[in-house]
């Protein structure tokens, strides 16, 4: 027996070091399988984190952008009606200026004893107040 385990312990030394060097050597085998699977999902992780920082800088000008247009709409709705008071107050002034014209030019004209129209001054201050510009 001893002379059988002689003559085959070199050979099942070789086994075991080829079973061995088979299964843990990175070029060979299933560790070579397994090498290369995580060289996959290291290249799969490495393109997941690069669209996810894209997709993060994506949301955040869309974030950006949309706060802008919001504060854009925010001024020109300001500015709106700032224009819509300014128009409304030069209209008021101009209604007030055409009431003022409308009765200087409407008056009722004063008769002298033979029935002549008289002529007299229009007050001053009604014809400036009138002629004021608006605004």
């Amino acid at each position: 027996m001893t002379a059988l385990a002689r003559l085959l312990a070199p050979y099942a030394l070789a086994a075991v070091i080829g079973a061995l060097l088979w299964h843990w050597t990175p070029f060979i085998g299933p560790a070579a399988s397994h090498a290369r699977q995580e060289a996959r999902h290291d290249v799969a992780i490495a393109g997941t984190n690069e669209w996810k920082r894209h997709a993060l800088g994506w949301m955040a000008s869309y974030r950006v952008s949309e706060s802008r247009r919001g504060e854009e709409r925010q001024t020109s709705q300001a500015a709106a009606t700032s224009l819509i008071e300014q128009c409304a107050a030069r209209v008021a002034e101009a209604r007030q200026s055409a009431r003022v014209i409308e009765r200087i030019v409407t008056k009722e004209p004063t008769y002298d004893p033979s029935r002549c129209p008289v002529r007299e001054l229009v007050d001053p201050r009604s014809v400036r107040e009138a002629l004021q510009p608006a605004g």
